[in-house]
């Protein structure tokens, strides 16, 4: 795993603060360059040609206010550099217009990330978020390489951290698994390896023959487990958890019995609506988990 470019959602308010005390630590583990990505509102580069002449002056007005509000951002964006650099780092930064998603995931095309940063969703309650998904959310399902969103509670340090890695055994959670292994290995951590075995089952219809099978198909994955502690390098003595529910709500909750410090789980970036109607493990610990989450790509 080796992370060179590290591109940070700033929106200059508390999520992009979140998405900067997770960045910088990463960074410094890393070596890599920071790009500060800022998108200013929609309508500072528009003159509205179509707009009847009274109604001109006050597009005029707004877009002197967008304009004064955009370069108050460039100020802040450059102060945040400065602070990045005299902490040794390289940084770059980057403001333009645009919905926020769309210039995150355009730099990070444009500079060839290896990691994106973004803050926490957590507020996202509007009508267009619940259908569409928050800006979290819709860099996760379309960024070409892994995301890290900082939601939950933030590490107060960055050495010896437990990593949660929920593992499916797909191409996905095996790259998970790897890097979980790479961080822990930079930072003196410690990787747990969560299985969940999913039915859509609940205790009031569970079926008799259930534990039956979860028994059997728990003695399989447990043995998976081990074959691939052995098979990726980790240490040997890594700890594996298998558990059965649905997979989001479990790997929420099992991070927060074990006191995991960061959740890695593997994205396939389905779409919105296929996620809603099959269930996303990556969607739901964006929303609940209880600590950051690195939604891994291949």
């Amino acid at each position: 795993m080796a992370i060179k470019t590290i591109v940070v959602g700033a929106d200059l308010g508390e999520s992009g603060h979140r998405a900067m005390r997770i960045a910088i630590p990463t960074a410094r583990a890393t070596g890599a360059t920071l790009w500060l990505v800022h998108a200013s509102e929609l309508g500072l580069e528009h003159a509205w040609p179509d707009l009847p002449i009274a109604a001109r002056p006050a597009a005029q007005a707004l877009r002197e206010r967008l304009k004064g509000r955009f370069e108050s951002s460039l100020q802040e964006l450059e102060s945040e550099r400065k602070r990045c650099e005299e902490l040794g780092l390289n940084c770059q930064t980057s403001c333009e217009e645009g919905r926020p998603w769309e210039t995150i995931l355009r730099t990070a095309v444009s500079v060839n990330a290896d990691l994106i940063v973004v803050g926490d969703p957590v507020g996202a309650i509007g009508l267009p978020e619940r259908l569409l998904g928050s800006t979290a959310e819709r860099v996760v399902r379309q960024a070409p390489c892994s995301v890290l969103v900082s939601c939950g509670r933030l590490p107060e340090d960055d050495a010896g951290l437990r990593i949660a890695v929920g593992v499916d055994f797909s191409a996905h959670g095996i790259e998970a698994v790897r890097w979980a292994r790479d961080v822990a290995n930079a930072i003196d951590g410690e990787v747990a390896l969560l299985h969940v075995v999913p039915h859509p089952i609940t205790e009031s219809m569970m079926i008799k023959e259930w534990p039956t099978v979860l028994e059997g198909l728990a003695s399989a994955a447990r043995s998976r487990l081990e074959q691939l502690v052995v098979t990726e390098g980790l240490n040997p003595d890594t700890t594996m958890h298998v558990l059965d529910g649905p997979v989001g709500k479990t790997l929420c909750n099992a991070s927060a019995d074990i006191h995991a410090d960061l959740v890695f789980v593997g994205c396939r970036g389905q779409g919105r609506l296929r996620g809603i109607m099959l269930g996303s493990a990556s969607q739901y610990c964006l929303r609940y988990s209880p600590v950051p989450v690195l939604a891994v790509r291949p």
